[in-house]
C-alpha cells in the first residue's frame, strides 16, 4: 500500500475489526455537529433525502472541469473529440498498472504550430475544450438524476447555461495555477522534462502509472518553460472522470475514516487541496465546507506524515469570485482532531447508537454571503432555525413541526384482519437449538470467517445452516461435530421452496448447547405485516441494470427497507410515490446492513392506504 498520493486503500483483512461500510467521513462529522438527530436519520436509519435538480449542476460542472484538465493541448485541438478515456477494471477503478488501453502513448502530437503559445491562446483552447465536453457531461448528469427514483423537482429547475459559466470559471481558476507554475515552477522543470518525476498516483493524463518517457511537449534542457509545459506540470490530481464513484478515496491508516479529495495541486514543491463547489457559497453549508477541508488536511497528514505536508487549502465557489482560502490546521489542532474524530467514530459508527443517544439538538444556523464570506450577522437568532427546512422535521419530535408519522396495530384488507407489527419491533435475528446433521467439513477463510453448512434438527423440524452470501460467522465452536447439540445464535432466517434457512454472518455464532437449553425452530417467525409511509423510492427496475423495486418505509417507531425482485415486483409499484401510506402484508422478514428489511415474495400483498386516521399526534 502506497501513500504518496491522494488515494490510499485499505484491504478489509488489514483491519478486520473495522466495517468498511461504517467508516466515518467528513460529511457525517459535519452532519452530527449540525444536529445529532440529523446524522441519525441520514446515516443510521439511512433515510435518503430527495435529490433536487441542482445536483445536476454540481456533477456536470466537476466532470467537465476534470475532463478539460485531463486533456492536453499537445494531443487535442480545441474542438476535437474526447480521446482521453481511461481503461477501467470491473469495479470501475482506473487500470493504472496496465500498459494497455491508455490513449496518450499511442496518440500523435499535433503540429507545434497548432499548440497554444501564450496565456491568451491557452485560455481560448481550454474554454473550447470546456464547451466541447459540456454537452456530454450535462446529459450524463441529467440522465443520472432522471434515473434516480428518489428525485424531486423538475429538469426545468436546472440551468445548463448557469452550469457552463461555472465550468468556465473553474477552468479560469486552473489557468491561474498554470500561470503561477509558468512564473515560479522552474525547480521541477528539468526533472519533469526527463520523464522521471511521475508519482505513484499520477494526475490523470492518459498515460499509465509507469511511464518515464519525456512528454512530447518537453523542451530541451536549459530552455525557458513553455506555456504548454506549464499546463502539463500544473495539472492537479483529481478523481478520474471515467472512474466509478468512491473508487478513488483515501482511508485513514487505521481504517476508520475515509474521504475523497477534489483537486490536489503539487507544482512548485507545494501541496494544496482544493474543493470545488458549484454554488455561490451563500448559506450555512459554507461553514461545513471549512470543516471538511480541515479534516482533509488532517487525513492527508495521517497518510503522508511529514514527507509531504499540506501547504494550502482552498474552496472554489464557481458561482462567486476568487478562491476562498482556509487555514491549514496546526499539528496541535490535528492531534486534537484525531482524538475528537475517533471518539465520534467510536460513538456513532463502531456500534449502532439508539435514537435517544442522538438527541434533536440543532446547532445555530450560520449566515454567509456569496464566496463563503461570513455575514455581518453570523448566526440566526432563532435557535431552531435549522429545523424549519430540515427534511426530517415531520418525523422528529424535537422540530416543533406537525408529525407525519403513522402507527397501525391492525388492518382489515382482502377479507382478513391483519396484525400489524411496529417497525421497531421487527425481530430480524433468531436463535435455535438442535442436533447437527449432514455436516460438511468446516473451512477457515482468509478473512477469519468460517465456511460451515449443516442441517439443524429439532424434533420434526429442520433448518439449513449456511453462511450468509456477504460473509460467514467468525465465532464457531471447535467442538462442532455430527450429532452434537448446538445453539445457533443471531441467525438470519429465510425461506426457499418451503425450507427454512438460517444464514450466519459476523453477527452470528455457533456454540455447544447447555443441558436443557431450548430454542425451538418452530417458533422462528419468517413472515410479518407492516404499515408505513413511503419515505423514499430507492430503486425501480429500468430493464437494464436495475432489476429490483426497493423503498424505505417509516412509522412512528422506526424505518425499514422493502424489496422485491423480478416476478414479485407488485403491479402497484409504478403508482406508489413518496409520502404514500402502504401496507406490506405477509412479507418475509430480513435484514440488510443492520436495518430491518421486508422482502416481497410468494403470498405477499401490497396495499395502498388512504385512511389518515392513524396519523401520529
Amino acid at each position: 500500500m502506497r501513500s504518496d498520493m491522494p488515494v490510499q486503500k485499505n484491504r478489509p483483512e488489514d483491519h478486520p475489526d473495522i466495517d468498511p461500510y461504517r467508516r466515518l467521513s467528513a460529511s457525517q462529522a459535519i452532519a452530527y455537529s449540525r444536529c445529532p438527530r440529523l446524522w441519525y436519520y441520514g446515516w443510521e436509519r439511512r433515510l435518503k433525502t430527495p435529490l433536487p435538480p441542482q445536483i445536476i449542476r454540481g456533477n456536470a460542472a466537476e466532470a467537465c472541469i476534470c475532463r478539460v484538465m485531463r486533456d492536453s493541448p499537445v494531443f487535442v485541438s480545441g474542438e476535437g473529440e474526447d480521446q482521453m478515456q481511461s481503461p477501467l477494471d470491473d469495479q470501475g477503478s482506473p487500470l493504472w498498472d496496465s500498459e494497455e488501453g491508455w490513449p496518450s502513448p499511442s496518440m500523435e502530437a499535433l503540429e507545434q504550430s497548432l499548440w497554444p503559445t501564450d496565456f491568451e491562446t491557452l485560455s481560448s483552447w481550454a474554454h473550447s475544450r470546456a464547451r466541447a465536453h459540456f454537452e456530454k457531461c450535462w446529459e450524463e448528469a441529467t440522465s443520472d438524476w432522471m434515473a434516480n427514483p428518489n428525485r424531486k423537482g423538475t429538469i426545468e429547475d436546472a440551468d445548463p447555461e448557469e452550469c457552463l459559466n461555472m465550468v468556465l470559471r473553474g477552468v479560469d481558476l486552473h489557468l491561474i495555477e498554470v500561470q503561477g507554475c509558468l512564473d515560479t515552477g522552474q525547480d521541477d522543470l528539468e526533472a519533469w522534462r526527463d520523464g522521471g518525476s511521475r508519482p505513484y498516483w499520477p494526475a490523470p493524463d492518459g498515460f499509465p502509472r509507469i511511464w518515464d518517457k519525456p512528454h512530447p511537449s518537453a523542451r530541451g534542457a536549459g530552455e525557458e518553460m513553455h506555456i504548454v509545459e506549464a499546463w502539463e506540470m500544473a495539472r492537479p490530481w483529481f478523481v478520474d472522470p471515467d472512474a466509478a464513484a468512491f473508487t478513488q478515496t483515501s482511508t485513514h491508516p487505521d481504517g476508520w475514516f475515509q474521504g475523497e479529495y477534489d483537486l490536489v495541486y503539487r507544482w512548485g514543491g507545494r501541496t494544496r487541496i482544493v474543493d470545488i463547489k458549484a454554488s455561490i457559497g451563500k448559506g450555512d453549508r459554507s461553514h461545513g465546507y471549512i470543516d471538511q477541508l480541515r479534516m482533509y488536511a488532517w487525513l492527508w497528514n495521517k497518510t503522508h506524515g511529514d514527507s509531504e505536508p499540506i501547504d494550502g487549502l482552498e474552496i472554489w465557489y464557481l458561482g462567486a469570485g476568487d478562491p476562498k482560502s482556509v487555514t491549514v490546521p496546526s499539528q496541535e489542532e490535528m492531534i486534537q482532531m484525531e482524538e475528537d474524530l475517533f471518539q465520534l467514530y467510536t460513538r456513532i459508527r463502531k456500534g449502532s447508537p439508539s435514537i435517544e443517544e442522538c438527541p434533536a439538538s440543532p446547532s445555530p444556523l450560520r449566515r454567509f454571503r456569496p464566496g463563503g464570506i461570513p455575514d455581518t450577522k453570523p448566526v440566526e437568532d432563532d435557535l431552531r432555525a435549522r429545523c424549519k427546512n430540515c427534511e426530517y422535521s415531520g418525523i422528529c419530535e424535537g422540530s416543533g413541526a406537525a408529525s407525519t408519522t403513522i402507527q397501525y396495530d391492525s388492518l382489515q384488507r382482502l377479507g382478513h384482519d391483519w396484525t400489524i407489527t411496529a417497525i421497531d419491533a421487527i425481530q430480524t435475528r433468531f436463535s435455535a437449538v438442535g442436533e447437527v446433521a449432514k455436516l460438511a467439513e468446516p473451512t477457515l477463510n482468509e478473512d477469519g470467517t468460517v465456511e460451515v453448512r449443516f442441517t439443524l434438527v429439532d424434533g420434526w423440524d429442520r433448518a439449513t445452516i449456511r453462511p450468509h452470501r456477504l460473509g460467514g460467522p467468525r465465532r464457531v465452536t471447535r467442538s462442532l461435530s455430527e450429532g452434537a447439540m448446538v445453539r445457533v445464535e443471531g441467525a438470519l432466517p429465510s425461506l426457499w421452496k418451503g425450507q427454512l434457512n438460517l444464514d450466519l454472518d459476523s453477527g452470528s455464532s455457533i456454540e455447544i448447547a447447555n443441558e436443557g437449553d431450548v430454542s425451538p425452530i418452530v417458533e422462528i417467525e419468517t413472515r410479518i405485516s407492516v404499515v408505513g409511509r413511503v419515505w423514499s423510492i430507492d430503486a425501480y427496475p429500468d430493464g437494464v441494470s436495475v432489476k429490483r423495486w426497493s423503498i424505505t418505509l417509516v412509522d412512528t417507531s422506526g424505518s425499514a427497507s422493502v424489496v422485491a425482485f423480478k416476478q414479485f415486483i407488485p403491479t402497484k409499484a409504478a403508482s406508489i410515490s413518496r409520502g404514500d401510506v402502504i401496507g406490506i402484508l405477509n412479507g418475509e422478514v430480513g435484514e440488510w446492513a443492520g436495518r430491518p428489511q421486508i422482502k416481497i415474495g410468494p403470498g405477499t400483498k401490497v396495499v395502498v392506504i388512504n385512511d389518515e386516521a392513524h396519523l401520529a399526534s
